[in-house]
């Protein structure tokens, strides 16, 4: 877990061995710092070298079209889209119903602004939007697909034969290589991913006043002042969702009830994800040799060091379009944003009800309704614009 830096913490220090009224004015030069890095996000994702269709069209093209094709899926019911729809890109409750009512073990993520995260699952168990596709469409419980269904839907439908083939060169009934299929179907997948984003937000807006009220001395009178004041200091959440995705792009074990099967989390799939072709430094990646191949091993070693830190971790979401993606956390245990600031208000739930250790930054808040309310307001504030 990423903590304060060494002028925050000597802030927190002050702050404890002083009374309400000493309290040092919001935000410190540090803080302003952290304000200064949460807004405007990109317009679309950085580039992915290991997928050379991610910014093609025509792949997005033929990418949403199969993302919306249940026949994809073995039992010829269940789409992307069944589990990834709406505004949200996501479902409303806590799981999704997979091929034979069988129900997802986790709640699935919204695909807003996908594109810009670097792991993918909430475990982490793809390191590339593309590979991550193709999880949920092998998945017994999700798609139950294979290479065998999926070539067989693309061949017997004209214009995805078509398209595949202008695409990668091949008929998809003449590619041998059931991986390099696979591979193929989800780099089209992600290219239309990567087209699903929401970045500009009332919040953005809201944090350039706040930057030019601080400048002017006018930042108690701000109406963002105490929900951002909160963010960033009583409430600690600015640790974890920090920079202009509002996510630190790490896992964390929050102390989440969880008696699932992959409770374990992101230790469970570690090196399966290092060995998996699938993967950026794998024979299927465009770029097996670039920055996003070389994390691989750098997870591994940090995995085998401190195996209690992936213990029971987790993903941090983006806060991005947060409020229209209930229920909430990974088991979606938490319906409303209320709940999820109750949630870290009393430090997490009770020890014994999940696996691992704690995360240390988490810990009780005694945040009070005003606090609360100011909270779920900035958090609602973060919604972009729809396109």
């Amino acid at each position: 877990m990423t903590g304060f830096r060494p002028r925050t913490a000597v802030l927190a220090l002050a702050l404890l061995g002083a009374g309400c009224e000493s309290e040092v004015p919001f935000p410190t030069e540090d803080e302003l710092d952290q304000l200064s890095a949460l807004h405007t996000q990109s317009v679309k994702p950085e580039a992915d070298p290991t997928n050379k269709w991610a910014d093609n069209p025509d792949a997005a093209s033929l990418g949403q079209r199969l993302f919306e094709d249940p026949k994809l899926s073995r039992c010829g019911t269940v789409s992307c889209k069944s589990c990834h729809a709406g505004e949200s890109y996501t479902v409303e409750t806590a799981t999704a119903e997979g091929c034979g009512g069988h129900q997802s073990e986790r709640n699935p993520p919204s695909l807003l602004n996908v594109g810009y995260s670097r792991w993918f699952m909430w475990d982490g168990r793809a390191d590339r939007l593309w590979s991550q596709a193709v999880l949920p469409l092998t998945n017994p419980i999700e798609m139950d697909s294979d290479a065998t269904v999926v070539r067989t839907r693309l061949s017997e439908e004209p214009s995805y034969t078509a398209g595949y083939t202008q695409l990668f060169g091949k008929a998809p009934a003449d590619e041998s290589d059931s991986d390099r299929l696979m591979a193929n179907l989800g780099k089209v997948l992600a290219a239309y991913q990567r087209t699903l984003n929401r970045t500009d937000a009332p919040f953005d807006a809201d944090v350039r006043r706040f930057l030019q009220a601080v400048e002017a001395g006018t930042q108690e009178k701000d109406p963002a002042y105490l929900g951002l004041k909160t963010f960033v200091r009583k409430g600690q959440c600015v640790v974890c969702h920090k920079g202009r995705s509002l996510s630190d792009d790490k896992f964390h074990n929050l102390g989440l009830k969880d008696t699932g099967a992959g409770r374990r989390g992101q230790a469970d799939v570690v090196d399966t994800l290092v060995s998996w072709p699938l993967n950026a430094a794998g024979p299927y990646s465009d770029a097996p040799s670039g920055i996003d191949a070389a994390r691989l091993s750098t997870l591994k070693a940090q995995a085998q060091s401190k195996p209690t830190e992936v213990e029971g971790a987790f993903r941090t979401p983006t806060l991005r379009n947060v409020a229209l993606s209930a229920p909430y956390m990974h088991t979606g245990a938490e319906k409303t944003l209320e709940d999820v600031i109750d949630f870290y208000n009393e430090g997490g739930d009770p020890a014994g009800t999940f696996v691992g250790v704690r995360t240390e930054t988490i810990v009780k808040l005694d945040l009070s309704s005003e606090e609360k309310q100011a909270l779920v307001t900035l958090l609602k504030s973060m919604t972009g614009a729809a396109k």
